[in-house]
C-alpha cells in the first residue's frame, strides 16, 4: 500500500468518531486546529470526540477528496484534503480544508498535528 494510501486510511478512521483510532493513531504531545476551540492537545480532543458520541453529535459521515501526501522525509509526511462532512441527526455538511502532519513511530505511521479551516461548499 503506497504511504498515501496508508494516511487516508488513517484520516478515515477519524472521521468514524472512533476514540480508539485516536488512542491508537496520534502521538501524545499531538496538537490540533479547529475554528471553534482554537488550538488543543491530544486529551482535549479525545474529550471532544467522547462528548460528541454521548450527545449523539459524532461524525456520520465524511467525504474527503483531493488529497495530496507530500513525504518530508522518510519519518514525516503531510496529508491536506477538502472534506465534506455531516454529523449524525444533521442535514448539512460541514466543509473543510484539513491538513495533518503524520511521524514514522517504528512500522507505524501517527498523527502529530491536524487542523480544519471551514470553506464555503
Amino acid at each position: 500500500m503506497s504511504l498515501h494510501d496508508q494516511l487516508l486510511t488513517i484520516e478515515r478512521t477519524f472521521w468514524r468518531s472512533d476514540p480508539d483510532a485516536y488512542r491508537t493513531a496520534v502521538i501524545e504531545e499531538a496538537m490540533f486546529v479547529f475554528a471553534e476551540t482554537g488550538a488543543i492537545g491530544r486529551s482535549a480532543a479525545l474529550d471532544a470526540l467522547e462528548h460528541a458520541l454521548a450527545s449523539d453529535r459524532a461524525w456520520d459521515k465524511a467525504d474527503i477528496r483531493d488529497a495530496t501526501t507530500l513525504q518530508l522525509d522518510q519519518n514525516a509526511a503531510l496529508l491536506t484534503y477538502k472534506a465534506a462532512a455531516r454529523r449524525k441527526n444533521e442535514t448539512a455538511s460541514t466543509v473543510v480544508l484539513a491538513t495533518s502532519v503524520y511521524v514514522r513511530r517504528g512500522e507505524d505511521w501517527k498523527l502529530a498535528f491536524h487542523q480544519q479551516t471551514p470553506v464555503s461548499g
